[in-house]
């Protein structure tokens, strides 16, 4: 009588017919499930579950008190399994644990298992906000001046998911006979200290009278909250402890072998049982809801202000032994114990109880945040690549704007907004990019010296040039900046000296063979001069442009704004 137990997990593992189920069958299975765990309690009855147990000093009963509600939901093709599991305030035996599920009694499976899920991990919007913030210090380097600033900058700390460890009580009550005319008993079944059957009632005086064998002395009507599910398609799953050594804990104790209730039913939506809990008046028992998947869950307006929904992430969970029927639609990793990349939805409800007026319906569809949410999560590498071209790109329309007054014109954003993004190549390729780019008129008079300027060769030769100088800049400019780090980092470990040495190197090569090809022949060094002389550029080939000097540091300062203020913009959408 004194030892303790923990509520466990029923699974039901069926096949689903789209329309092979009915009301009654899970209302009968909910109910067991809630019986199961008031009887974790002295002969309670729990609607979410609603527990019922004996006054000892009268001839009547009452409400006994929940201090929770855990339960563990996995919705594939129309089937649900899941687990509920309750806690109490005190330790407590001779209890009876009630709960409807929406299914036929035929198509309602139960169990108890030994385990609870352990489900953990990171928040969706969380990881995605610590996503964001690489972007940003990714967007802000390339700009290469601010480098040191990135490099220096406190590295924020992110934030863990949840790691749950519920546990829940079970009490024992006598097995009595429950035949009734007017209450059906599908399924019975006794393991590990608990009975469990599924039920259904024609009428709430037959559905009494069943509970009034089972050792509980109760009045006609006076459960009325069970009056909404009998006569319906609804079944129900009462649970009780045939083992009085059994006994439902308080809340606060941890056991890793803890017993719950496990069922199995079909069903066209997801499904868990709030209005049995509303017999508790103004107490609060919290509700925590845990469904594999990220799912839709339908907030009725009473409880809106009391309920909060949070997606998680986990890069790996391991199958708790006992519980394969829950989790027998994932797929597994090879050793066949855990499965990659876990998402779940957590519901935490902490209304009164009398606010518990309908019951909690879910859609498996993903909320179209959450997908939001999750490509900042999943993708950081894509999402950061549109945010550097969306960034670049109003960037550079809004400093071209301002800047060149030749390219004031509709037709010219689109190339102002390609000008901007060659920001991904760093500034440094914005430079180049804004020396090749013809930002002024062109002067017809020019076109015969360009014609022998390009038969010569020229063109392409200054062209490669740029294009050593973008690849050697850069590498350059890093080796500049991260050598001494890495000295200092890696103090003791020289072999990090070669690949820099070899970065160096590299650089510096790239760099001079970049001046030689743009080397011009004596006897051609007058085409040039001609070419400077009305106003064209000898890298670009293009009208000179003073005002590019001026392009490239305005269109940086916009670019490091916009990337902020788009990064925060994202950060609180998701």
């Amino acid at each position: 009588m004194s030892n303790n137990f923990c509520a466990n997990i029923i699974v039901v593992k069926r096949k689903v017919s789209k329309y092979a189920f009915s009301l009654p069958a899970v209302l009968i299975s909910i109910i067991g499930l809630v019986t199961v765990f008031f009887l974790a309690f002295p002969t309670n009855t729990s609607a979410d579950g609603m527990l019922i147990i004996p006054d000892p000093y009268s001839d009547r009963w009452d409400y006994q008190t929940e201090s929770n509600q855990q339960a563990y939901i996995n919705y594939s093709n129309g089937l649900e399994k899941m687990i509920i599991s309750i806690g109490t305030e005190e330790a407590t035996n001779n209890a009876v644990w009630i709960f409807p599920v929406p299914s036929s009694p035929e198509k309602t499976i139960i169990d108890v298992v030994t385990a609870l899920p352990k489900l953990r991990g990171e928040k969706v919007s969380i990881l995605a906000k610590s996503n964001l913030d690489d972007i940003k210090k990714a967007l802000t380097a390339t700009q290469i001046y601010t480098i040191p600033y990135v490099l220096f900058s406190k590295v924020r700390t992110t934030s863990l998911g949840e790691t749950t460890t519920p546990t829940g009580v079970f009490g024992a009550l006598p097995l009595g006979s429950n035949k009734q005319p007017d209450v059906v008993v599908y399924e019975h079944l006794e393991k590990e200290g608990i009975t469990t059957e599924v039920v259904t009632a024609k009428t709430a005086q037959a559905l009494y009278v069943y509970l009034a064998k089972k050792g509980l002395s109760v009045k006609t009507g006076s459960i009325p909250v069970l009056d909404q599910y009998t006569g319906k398609d609804f079944t129900f799953v009462v649970s009780w402890l045939t083992d009085k050594r059994v006994g439902f804990q308080p809340y606060t104790q941890r056991d890793s072998k803890q017993k719950g209730v496990y069922v199995a039913f079909p069903s066209s939506k997801i499904y868990y049982p709030l209005l049995p809990t509303s017999v508790y008046g103004s107490t609060v028992i919290p509700a925590t809801i845990r469904v594999l998947g990220h799912v839709s869950p339908n907030i009725f307006e009473d409880i809106e202000n009391y309920t909060t929904v949070e997606y998680y992430q986990q890069d790996e969970k391991n199958f708790e032994e006992g519980l394969a029927d829950f989790y027998s639609d994932l797929k597994p990793s090879r050793d066949h114990t855990s499965s990659r990349d876990l998402k779940y939805t957590k519901i935490d409800i902490e209304a009164p109880s009398k606010l518990l007026t309908e019951d909690l319906w879910m859609s498996p569809r993903t909320p179209l945040k959450t997908y939001y949410s999750s490509l900042f999560a999943n993708l950081p590498f894509v999402a950061g690549v549109l945010l550097l071209l969306i960034s670049s790109a109003v960037s550079g329309i809004l400093a071209g704007w301002i800047v060149f007054k030749d390219l004031r014109k509709i037709v010219k954003i689109p190339k102002l907004a390609l000008l901007g993004m060659s920001n991904c190549l760093t500034i440094i390729g914005l430079a180049v990019a804004t020396v090749l780019v013809g930002t002024k008129n062109e002067d017809e008079r020019v076109y015969p010296l360009l014609n022998e300027l390009k038969q010569k060769g020229y063109m392409k030769k200054r062209r490669l040039a740029i294009a050593l100088l973008i690849v050697g800049v850069p590498f350059l400019i890093a080796t500049i900046v991260i050598f001494p780090q890495l000295i200092s980092s890696f103090a003791g470990g020289g072999y990090f000296i070669i690949p820099m040495f070899i970065m160096s190197a590299m650089s510096i090569t790239l760099l001079i063979l970049a001046i030689w090809i743009k080397k011009v022949k004596p006897e051609d060094k007058d085409l040039f001069v001609q070419l400077k002389a009305i106003n064209y550029s000898s890298w670009s080939f293009h009208p000179s442009d003073k005002m590019k000097v001026v392009f490239v540091p305005l269109f940086s300062v916009l670019f490091l704004f916009i990337s902020w203020l788009l990064i925060k913009l994202v950060e609180n959408t998701v």
